[in-house]
């Protein structure tokens, strides 16, 4: 399984990264937190990744 980092995926989608950071705090697009304490270093999946991106998709 591979990781991405928070720029990354908003690299990728071509938004900012507080789009990407409020996608998560939101719950539409999930990721593992890694931190134990201070600010989130969340990593998401490629699969959730797809996720997100399938569940947006028009017709």
């Amino acid at each position: 399984m591979s990781w991405l980092t928070v720029p990354e995926v908003a690299a990728e989608l071509r938004v900012s990264v507080e789009h990407v950071r409020r996608s998560i705090r939101r719950g539409d697009l999930l990721a593992v937190n890694l931190a134990t304490s201070g600010r989130p270093t969340y990593r998401i999946s490629q699969s959730a990744l797809d996720g997100f991106l399938e569940a947006r998709r028009t017709s």
